[in-house]
């Protein structure tokens, strides 16, 4: 008995456990019939559930038809439906009443257009109306293609919650979803174009239950009830209509309905009127409400609804354009609950009063612009702020220490202001920041080894600013940053090895600062990282091999650095790459043939390196490569292999952008390029291609908008009546074979804009349809070919015709060119006068007109002047008159050249006072007549000075010796002169309407009188320094200044009337390479000095009056007879040697001896007097030294006196002796 009392007793108890757990699971069933989580079977211990066979095979019907690329449908096996994932039961029938089969795919709104090309698509399976029971069912977030709102789901009855936004669906909403009277949650939040609309919005009022409807971005246009329906929802909790285009609502509006409305958002609608306003004051219960984007609120209209709102939490006014003052919408709202307050995207000014609004949690301001400046310091006392947006706004000054006190803050925004200053120190205080923001403002000094205290930051943006320093060693504390943006400062040093600690890092840049050292091998340890930008630095050092560790890589940015070194193997394990850009660098070696392992790869840039070999085979295997440039590097070998697999890629080759310039590939262009139907643009320019290119090349490029193959030994065999399958904007087959007449085809080409085809040997005229087709371009060259007839009407910018056979004068078409910016007619037989409509032109920089017939005056542009003109070419020509004085307001020329011709005018002082920018001044051959003007020396970058064959006189200026440009020693690479005329740029407008840039090459070319001959400098003119004033009547000495023009490298002054000697000193122009006085009158000897002119090819001396022996050191001993002769008092080699007796003494050993011997006879009277008064002035200063002296003077009289009285004594005694 007391076994079995203990066993009822067990039993009992057992029976008892059971029952509270059958409690517990129906009260988790009902539970999780209003949840939202993916968790929703729960199975309890000694209970199973079995869903409905009917029902199990209904679940499988919709799982066939449901995209599912991460097995989120692994579970669903077996025969327990019930236990499936996203399935719940009712575990007293069995019946399934939820099914949840939203994707978990997290996107943004502004995503939704791309959603297609990452997530498959999926159906509403028609099995699903066998779920007849189903409370709950969740479809959101998934891509059902356009579909219509499946109306079988209305007869779902007994539906409580109803899910379908962001799913893709399209067309009307079904009306029979009234039919849903049970309805509580009804979401249908589309997405934004309008794909879902309405007609009308009567059905929603057969759903008397209902506590939350979204219809967010659903076309409501047409539901012009809207208002009424709504208002007749009292149960209405939650309310969200934004972006809807509501329409207007009429007055009267009904009485206030919706009681128990705790959120109203109808964001994104502008046709919210103050009596919609004035009718909410009546939502006493309203906390959220949600006003962005509607357009038509004025401040005013807000202040009554805003006042009556007493229990507001959350209020959202942005991107209103709202005016006036932040107090003004502040004295309208009840301060003591509100936590969430959206300013952003307005026109408001003034400050938030101290004190107001402490419970704020939640503040934007943002995109204002005329927030108060102390804002930051007036905002102190807000200690609950977790969010503080404040970018995009006009405040300057410091960020102040009080920012400190801001402990909570989980978000600020500072960006893009005019932020002075340095980051303080106790911007380390705030803890608990996740989002950090300081980009776009003047923010100095270094980053404060304080910020690596924000341990729980996620994301910082620093970019923008003038930062200096290093990057702190404790950033690396930051291990929980997701984003680093430190790019566009002045940031220098090495990038830190602690910088590895940031595993959970995604997105770092580093772009655009002064970084040095090597990329550290810690970085490998940033195995989550998807976008690493470290371009536009000074890194050096070589890829790193544990580059290949970023196995999450899609951007890797390394360009315009000093890296070195060959591309790693490792880069092949990137398999997510799609985009690399190495470019700018020093890379060597070869392509890795693992490139061909980035198979996601759609941009690679290796441009501008000294990569050698040849390309990889398995670059044919990147069929989703977009824009292939490996230009400027010294790949050799054929295309064939790349070409041929890019061409046999399943779904075809996505290649659009294909540039190979300038390296040194061979061989022909296979015709498979053809088969690369997506291809846009194609630069395989200065290369040594050859061979034909066919039709077949472009058999199927009917996207074609560049073709660019230009300077290649390629023959271009498309015959006239081709039809080309593309309308190009840009062709440039220049140096290439076409021969024969101009290609008719390219009157198919409706939408080009430029036409570069110089030096490809066409000939004749052009045929009369391109006469005016040319008007529609941008840019035409033509130069170099054997081109007759008349001259085509100019294109928009830039029109290239020289070295042809052109005739006739300049169309009067050209007068409509008013935007061209280059225009070179030279070296063809134009005649005609200079036109008048030039003056208009007010884009011109460059024109040349050189070598032709022109005659007539330049006229003087009265009016309008062309006054971008950098470089003006009217040499040899026929123009007469003065020199065309508009030239005056032409500030930024460059060049000016209007020699060989007939001008009869003087020098014009305001070249020298207007024309700054001069490097180029060439008026040889002319009529020019006066002196030279002192003020000519004001032209201080002039390189090229050519006055020469004109009828100057006078005597040189010895301002010529102040040309700074020619003082200076030129050591650089690249000068002015030449930047200025490589390439012009040109703004072309696409027939999308979107701006596009084109640099247009032009090379500027002086013709010059050096070393003896005429010789045309283009290349190199950049390095010429060059003085001809040779065959005028000048007269006078070399004045000596002119010595000091260092820098000069030919001088020119023969056939003149130049007397006197030569400067000593001009053996110190030791760069002069030619030298030229011959023809003159100059006298004395030839300066030793030079001798020292190493670089000097030629020397004319001839034909003066120079006398003495010639110097024979250094580079005067290699010279001819003919460089002195016609001196008839010079001697030595190369001529007749000097004659001993005729051979005069060294005149510097005369001057020496003479100079010797008067300073001997000077030192010897100046040593007596200084003798003489040193001892006579001692005498008269010193009266003992007088005393003394005197004393021994007597002394030495009696002394003398006894000796010459004892020995006349004696010699009178020896003489009586004698005699």
């Amino acid at each position: 008995m007391a076994a079995a009392g203990s066993r009822s007793f067990q039993d009992g108890c057992i029976a008892s456990k059971r029952l509270m757990m059958l409690v517990a699971l129906l009260l988790v069933s009902c539970s999780l019939g209003h949840g939202f989580g993916d968790e929703v079977h729960v199975e309890v211990e000694g209970i199973s559930s079995s869903c409905m066979e009917s029902e199990r095979r209904a679940l499988l019907a919709i799982k066939s038809d449901m995209y599912d690329p991460d097995n989120w449908f692994s579970t669903w096996t077996g025969k327990d439906c019930c236990g499936w994932r996203g399935v719940a039961c009712d575990h007293t029938t069995g019946h399934v009443t939820k099914l949840d089969l939203h994707y978990s795919y997290t996107y943004y709104v502004w995503d939704i257009s791309d959603i297609r090309e990452t997530m498959g698509g999926s159906k509403v399976n028609p099995s699903l109306q066998e779920l007849k029971h189903l409370k709950y069912l969740d479809l959101s977030m998934n891509n059902f293609s356009y579909a219509p709102v499946p109306k079988m789901i209305a007869s779902l009855v007994h539906l409580e919650y109803l899910n379908l936004s962001y799913a893709m669906f399209d067309g009307l909403i079904p009306p029979q979803l009234g039919n849903l009277s049970n309805l509580h949650y009804l979401d249908l939040q589309g997405w934004y174009g309008y794909h879902l609309h309405v007609d009308n919005l009567d059905w929603l009022s057969r759903i008397p239950s209902l506590k939350y409807l979204d219809m967010s971005l659903v076309d409501l246009s047409r539901a012009t009830n809207w208002f009424h329906i709504v208002n007749s929802i009292s149960t209405l909790e939650v309310l969200h209509l934004s972006s809807t285009g509501l329409p207007y609502a009429p007055s009267p509006l009904p009485p206030f309905n919706l009681t128990a409305i705790a959120t109203l958002d109808l964001s994104g609608n502008s046709n919210i009127t103050s009596a919609m306003l004035r009718w909410l004051s009546n939502a006493t219960s309203l906390e959220n409400l949600l006003l962005s984007g509607c357009g038509s609120l004025t401040i005013e209209s807000l202040q009554v609804a805003l006042g009556a709102l007493l229990n507001l939490k959350e209020l959202d006014l942005s991107d209103n354009s709202l005016e006036g003052e932040i107090l003004e919408i502040l004295n309208n709202v009840s301060s003591r609950g509100l936590k969430h307050l959206d300013l952003s995207f307005n026109q408001l000014s003034g400050d938030i009063p101290p004190g107001s609004l402490r419970d704020l949690e939640y503040l934007d301001l943002s995109t204002n612009l005329n927030v108060d400046v102390h804002i930051l310091a007036s905002l102190g006392n807000l200690t609950n702020l977790r969010h503080l947006g404040l970018g995009s706004n006009s405040i300057s000054g410091e960020i102040p220490p009080t920012v400190g006190k801001f402990v909570r803050l989980e978000y600020l925004d500072l960006s893009n202001n005019g932020i002075i200053g340095k980051i303080p120190q106790v911007i380390g205080n705030l803890s608990n920041l996740l989002e950090l923001h300081l980009s776009g403002n003047k923010i100095v000094g270094w980053i404060p080894p304080s910020i690596g205290n924000l341990t729980n930051l996620v994301h910082l943006d620093l970019s923008s600013n003038n930062i200096v320093g290093w990057i702190p060693p404790r950033m690396g504390n930051l291990t929980n940053l997701v984003y680093l943006y430190l790019s566009y400062n002045n940031i220098v040093g090495w990038i830190p090895p602690s910088m590895g600690n940031l595993t959970n890092l995604v997105h770092l840049d580093l772009s655009t600062n002064n970084i040095i050292g090597y990329i550290p091998e810690t970085l490998g340890t940033l195995i989550h990282m998807e976008v690493l930008y470290l371009f536009n630095n000074c890194i050096s050092g070589q890829i790193p091999e544990i580059i290949g560790d970023l196995q999450n890589l899609c951007v890797l940015c390394l360009s315009n650095n000093l890296i070195y070194g060959q591309i790693p193997k490792t880069i092949g394990k990137l398999h997510y790459l799609q985009d690399l850009d190495i470019s700018y660098n020093n890379l060597s070696g070869q392509i890795p043939k693992t490139i061909g392992n980035l198979h996601y790869l759609q941009i690679l840039d290796m441009s501008y390196n000294n990569l050698s070999g040849q390309i990889p085979t398995t670059l044919g295997d990147l069929c989703n490569l977009t824009m292939l440039d490996l230009s400027h590097n010294n790949i050799g070998g054929e295309l064939i292999n790349p070409f041929y697999g890019l061409s046999t890629c399943s779904q075809g080759a996505s290649l659009s952008s294909l540039a190979l310039k300038g390296n040194n590939l061979s061989g022909i262009i296979p015709s498979n390029m053809g088969q690369l139907s997506q291809l846009h643009e194609v630069d395989l320019s200065s290369n040594s291609l050859a061979g034909n290119i066919t039709e077949a090349h472009f058999l199927n490029l009917t996207s074609l908008s560049e073709l660019i193959i230009a300077s290649n030994s390629l023959i271009v065999m498309l015959p006239n009546d081709w039809r080309p399958p593309f309308s190009a904007s840009i062709i440039d087959m220049s140096f290439c074979h076409l021969g024969g007449k101009f290609p008719d085809w390219i009157q198919t080409q409706q939408q080009l804009q430029s036409l570069y085809l110089y030096g490809v040997g066409v000939s004749g005229s052009l045929p009369v349809w391109f006469l005016d087709f040319s008007k529609g371009l941008n840019n035409l060259n033509f130069s170099s070919n054997h081109l007759t007839g008349q001259l085509p009407s100019a294109p928009l910018f830039t029109l290239d015709l020289s070295n042809n056979s052109f005739v006739g004068p300049i169309p009067l078409s050209f007068e409509e060119a008013t935007s061209l910016r280059l225009l070179s007619l030279s070296h063809n037989h134009i005649n005609g006068g200079f036109p008048p409509f030039f003056c208009n032109m007010y884009s011109l920089g460059i024109l040349d007109l050189s070598n032709n017939y022109l005659i007539g005056k330049v006229p003087d542009c009265h009016s309008s002047f062309p006054t971008s003109l950098q470089s003006f070419h009217l040499n040899n020509n026929n123009l007469s008159g003065t020199i065309p004085s508009f030239l005056k307001y032409c500030d930024q020329l460059i060049t000016l050249d209007l020699g060989e011709n007939k001008l009869f005018d003087k020098i014009p002082k305001w070249i020298g006072r207007n024309l700054s920018s001069l490097k180029v001044l060439r008026l040889r051959s002319n009529l020019l007549y006066g002196v030279i003007p002192e003020n000519i020396v004001n032209l201080t970058s002039l390189r090229v000075l050519d006055l020469s064959s004109n009828n100057l006189f006078g005597s040189l200026p010895s301002s010529l010796g102040n040309f700074t440009a020619m003082i200076e020693v030129q050591n650089k690479t690249w000068s002015r002169l030449q930047e200025n005329y490589s390439y012009i740029e040109s703004r072309l407008f696409a027939s999308n309407g979107s701006m596009v840039e084109e640099y247009y090459y032009y090379s500027e070319s002086i013709l010059l009188t050096t070393k003896g001959e005429i010789a045309d400098y283009t290349t190199i003119l950049w390095l010429v320094t060059c003085i001809d004033l040779s065959n005028n009547h000048l007269s006078g000495e070399i004045p000596k200044e002119l010595t000091k023009l260092l820098g000069l490298r030919f001088l020119n002054l023969s056939n003149n009337h130049l007397t006197g000697r030569i400067p000593e000193k001009m053996g110190d122009m030791k760069l002069l390479e030619s030298l030229d006085l011959s023809v003159n009158s100059l006298t004395g000897e030839i300066p030793s000095s030079f001798s020292a002119m190493h670089f000097l090819e030629r020397l004319n001396l001839s034909y003066n009056n120079l006398s003495g022996k010639i110097p024979t050191s250094g580079q005067l001993s290699t010279f001819d007879s003919w460089t002195y002769v016609g001196n008839k008092d010079l001697c030595g080699t190369p001529l007749p040697a000097c004659p001993v007796y005729q051979t005069p003494p060294d005149a510097r050993v005369k001057d020496d001896e003479k100079l010797d011997k008067l300073l001997e006879y000077t030192s010897i009277v100046v040593g007596f007097v200084v003798g003489f008064w040193l001892f006579i002035g001692t005498l008269i200063m010193k009266q003992a030294i007088r005393f003394a002296f005197f004393r021994w003077i007597d002394k030495a009289n009696d002394w003398i006196y006894v000796q010459f009285a004892v020995n006349l004594a004696k010699l009178k005694s020896k003489w009586q002796t004698t005699t």
